[in-house]
């Protein structure tokens, strides 16, 4: 893997990793840090008949379990870690 370059803006860092295409990836990953909140956005090459498709993949490294997640204005959904579903 390339040497990640990692830029620090106030309480968030953005690092960004150039392309692998060996993993499928068209272009450079950006991974943004902030709030407890990881949120790595990339290009694939392929994906089914598709290319040069955007990925995003968002994960709750906090305690509190809940996410809101919105996707192109459709409405806020609830994501919860599994620990935090299988208590509720």
């Amino acid at each position: 893997m390339p040497d990640p370059e990692l830029h620090r803006i106030r309480d968030a860092s953005i690092t960004v990793v150039d392309a692998t295409p060996k993993d499928h990836n068209s272009g450079d990953a950006y991974e943004i840090q902030v709030f407890g909140v990881s949120v790595l956005i990339r290009r694939r090459a392929r994906w089914g008949p598709d290319t040069d498709v955007p990925y995003i993949h968002i994960e709750n490294q906090g305690d509190d379990g809940l996410l809101l997640v919105e996707v192109n204005n459709s409405g806020e959904h609830e994501h919860r870690t599994r620990s935090e579903e299988t208590a509720a």
